[in-house]
């Protein structure tokens, strides 16, 4: 059963509440099976307010994948997590990895019917993770802790291999200690890819380059 929401709410606060409900809906019946009332019922409105907001059922779900893209970049541009001091690409990279782990668990089951089911491809999802590691690359580079010749097109491959080992954390149980495993080994790929000079602590032992 519902809960009753208050029948005035800002118009920002109101949307958001749609927007909540209609994520929960999507999620628990799939996208076919999904109506503007269902929506309106499970946000405790009227399906006129509903469609105040949103006219169509289109519309929703852009809204949604506005929403998804905004969170998204809001956890890559989140603070960096207490840690060992690093330099500052193996930093980023390694918060880069984690903000995208994290969330792609969250969030798992809701990007499956807005991309999968809607239709609509992932390269929109990708665009600020992109943004974030050729701009962590393009620094490197001028502070002399790498060389490579085209971060853009470095940042799209490494993005597309860390896209295929969430996929696969998102589609099994987490088992103890995946997240770290997850992390810290991707962290490592990465930097070797990158040739990041005193990267992660294994990398002199196994011979990485320097």
């Amino acid at each position: 059963m519902t809960t009753p929401t208050p029948r005035r709410q800002p118009p920002d606060v109101r949307r958001e509440q749609i927007l909540d409900a209609a994520a929960r809906v999507l999620v628990e019946r799939g996208l076919a099976a999904t109506t503007m009332a269902d929506v309106a019922e499970a946000a405790s409105v009227a399906k006129g307010t509903v469609y105040l907001y949103f006219t169509s059922k289109a519309e929703l779900l852009a809204g949604l994948r506005a929403r998804y893209f905004e969170d998204f970049a809001a956890m890559l541009d989140g603070p960096p997590a207490a840690g060992r001091p690093a330099p500052e690409v193996e930093a980023g990279i390694e918060r880069l990895v984690a903000a995208s782990y994290d969330f792609a668990l969250a969030n798992h089951r809701l990007h499956h019917v807005l991309f999968h089911q809607a239709g609509y491809g992932e390269e929109d999802t990708f665009a600020r993770a992109r943004t974030v590691l050729a701009e962590l690359i393009g620094r490197g580079r001028a502070a002399g802790e790498l060389e490579v010749a085209d971060p853009d097109l470095a940042a799209h491959f490494l993005l597309h291999g860390l896209h295929g080992v969430l996929v696969g954390a998102t589609h099994r149980p987490p088992a103890e200690r995946e997240r770290e495993r997850l992390v810290a080994g991707v962290t490592e790929l990465t930097c070797r890819a990158l040739g990041v000079r005193n990267g992660p602590g294994p990398r002199p032992e196994r011979g990485g380059a320097s």
